[in-house]
């Protein structure tokens, strides 16, 4: 897996929300410090042994003293403090849905879809190749890079460690802050926020512990791997947890996301491991938990289709 830096995130500016001086003096090393419990329990899942788990496929065990190196580094140090109190706060969820619903309709246009149409012309061989050995129809994959990436153009730059630490660490203190708004306690349900909380926090350490047990595996500074606000990575927008279905699309070894050809057969082993073909609407809520967002991908994936080829459903029409 290479994980490179990438283009900046549209989301970047909420890493400056106002907010911001309330958490300046967040460091990892508050809650990490030498000999607390937190940062020996995380190191513990870092040096395990990875066995013949499925979930722990192209991983590698870091060394006790790779562990305190990592966590040690200045670089660790950053956290996205404005943006964990975003993520965290209860209006999250209705603005994510909207968010979803604005780009569902905005992903039909007539502009989006010529896109489609245009990356199949550029990208058939290896469309046909994916499908052909995943069973997913190319139209998905593209509806999924495009929802996720715009087609590779938009990546993320926020340091994929940072911000999955942020999450794993500093959820409880971003929640308490964004609870101190009025607005947000009117959205307040307690029970609802505290179950929340505890899955960012879990999410975040989990898909923390694969980001850097995947680059050890393969030799990269997991401090200088950029990726989304939740810590996602490359064209098919990956979290780290996920890159055990990474698949090498032109056989050249190793496995880049920043890659149509890696991106488009992960996508492709993704769903098809997910039971694609028995049901390929909950193969992609697997993908993204969020109604608007496989509704969306689907109605794009449909609307490409009949794009291509009205009557056949093959790319028929795109080799013309």
């Amino acid at each position: 897996m290479v994980l490179a830096a990438a283009a900046v995130d549209a989301g970047a500016a909420d890493a400056g929300a106002a907010d911001a001086g309330v958490t300046a003096g967040w460091r990892l090393s508050q809650k990490l410090p030498k000999g607390s419990a937190l940062r020996e329990a995380l190191v513990a899942d870092l040096v395990a042994d990875a066995g013949k788990d499925p979930k722990t496929r192209g991983e590698a065990p870091l060394t006790r003293e790779e562990c305190d190196a990592l966590l040690d580094d200045p670089r660790a140090e950053l956290i996205y403090g404005a943006k964990t109190v975003s993520i965290t706060a209860p209006s999250m969820l209705t603005r994510q849905r909207n968010d979803h619903l604005d780009l569902m309709k905005l992903f039909l246009q007539p502009e989006r879809l010529n896109a489609g149409v245009a990356f199949v012309k550029e990208h058939r061989p290896l469309l046909e190749r994916a499908q052909g050995k995943h069973g997913v129809d190319f139209e998905v994959i593209i509806g999924i890079l495009t929802w996720e990436s715009k087609l590779g153009t938009i990546t993320g730059d926020y340091r994929a460690f940072n911000a999955l630490a942020s999450q794993a660490f500093f959820v409880e203190d971003a929640s308490a802050i964004a609870l101190a708004s009025v607005e947000e306690k009117k959205l307040l349900n307690e029970a609802a926020q505290k179950k929340r909380v505890a899955t960012i926090r879990e999410r975040g350490r989990k898909n923390l512990v694969a980001l850097l047990r995947q680059c050890k595996a393969r030799g990269i500074d997991a401090l200088e791997v950029k990726g989304s606000w939740a810590g996602a990575l490359g064209f098919p927008q990956f979290m780290p947890a996920s890159l055990q279905w990474a698949d090498d699309g032109n056989g050249d070894g190793k496995i880049d996301l920043f890659t149509f050809d890696d991106a488009i057969f992960s996508i492709g082993r993704y769903l098809a491991e997910h039971g694609f073909r028995k049901d390929r609407k909950k193969a992609v809520w697997d993908y993204n938990h969020e109604d608007a967002y496989v509704q969306g991908v689907l109605a794009y994936a449909d609307a490409l289709r009949a794009l291509l080829t009205p009557d056949a459903g093959t790319l028929d029409a795109a080799k013309r």
